[in-house]
């Protein structure tokens, strides 16, 4: 009787859980084109910094997972970043279905969600630079969960990279939200091992970049928060030897919007903690920049 019981219990979980499988990989492609014709009227609206059209093709649903590829054309180029008109970012986007992905079942995430999603950038034509940089390897991959209700959570891993002069470790950076608006976006990250090569004799490096920042968009077009940027013992290095150690060097940005006005003041913060140059103490400093009564739509205008 006992097992009869078990049995039927575990036939009626699968069949729970089989159908939410299906009724959530129904909602996929509806949720794609939705968020694609919302991010193309924006663009007729004026409010994107380049003349960007999203599309995706080769939509393949299955009953787990549905496959497909967003790109994101830059229809007259943008002289500045040397694209050229027609040139593409693509992403390979692969989604497993909710309310429970196998990938976040085996990892013993147990927790409903819309769905899981990887994302990979595509190597073609204008991200080429990106891969080379990073040793032939993805230099960036996400993995995404929408919760039911609209909040969502991103992973972007970062592979380690040599630009040029500049280089870096691996990295990782976590997103958190409610809702497409970006509303209460919490924002963490770190990346290790960063050089920066000024000539074949000087170099600055820093153990880490670790970034924490909170924020949240009022009435759609007032930012306000708080972020913090730190570089974690910084060295500066001249022939091979240590010539200045810096045990932090910190960006601080808080954006509040004055009561009953359509303005925001901003604080900006920058902090030097222990210079030390040889066996010398040199202390520590702070730099403040306070901007108040800020119409974010008029700077928003400028700048795109």
């Amino acid at each position: 009787m006992i097992r009869k019981s078990a049995t039927g219990v575990i036939v009626a979980l699968a069949v729970i859980w089989g159908g939410g499988t299906w009724y959530t990989g129904t909602q996929i492609q509806p949720g794609v084109e939705k968020f694609i014709k919302d991010f193309n009227d924006a663009k007729k609206k004026g409010e994107h910094a380049y003349d960007m059209t999203l599309s995706y093709k080769n939509f393949d649903k299955g009953f787990f997972n549905s496959r497909f590829q967003m790109q994101m054309t830059f229809d007259n180029g943008t002289p500045d970043l040397n694209i050229k008109p027609g040139q593409k970012v693509a992403f390979d986007v692969d989604v497993e279905h909710g309310p429970l992905p196998i990938t976040m079942l085996m990892h013993g995430n147990v927790i409903p969600v819309l769905a899981a999603a990887k994302v990979n950038l595509v190597n073609n034509e204008l991200t080429q630079p990106l891969f080379i940089a990073a040793k032939n390897k993805s230099p960036v991959e996400a993995t995404l969960r929408f919760a039911f209700g609209s909040s969502f959570s991103t992973t972007l891993d970062v592979a380690p990279a040599e630009y040029g002069k500049f280089s870096f470790g691996k990295g990782q950076f976590t997103f958190n939200g409610d809702g497409s608006s970006l509303s209460n976006l919490d924002i963490e990250g770190k990346v290790e091992d960063i050089v920066l090569q000024l000539s074949p004799m000087n170099k600055v490096t820093a153990k880490s970049f670790t970034i924490d920042s909170l924020a949240r968009l009022e009435e759609k077009k007032f930012p306000v928060g708080e972020s913090e940027s730190k570089f974690n013992q910084i060295n500066i290095i001249n022939h091979g030897e240590d010539v200045a150690q810096i045990d932090a060097f910190v960006a601080k940005t808080r954006l509040d919007r004055v009561k009953d006005k359509d303005y925001i003041n901003v604080n900006l913060t920058y902090e030097l903690d222990k210079l030390t140059k040889g066996n010398q103490q040199l202390g520590s400093g702070e730099w403040s920049l306070i901007a108040e009564s800020i119409d974010p739509s008029a700077v928003r205008q400028f700048i795109i």
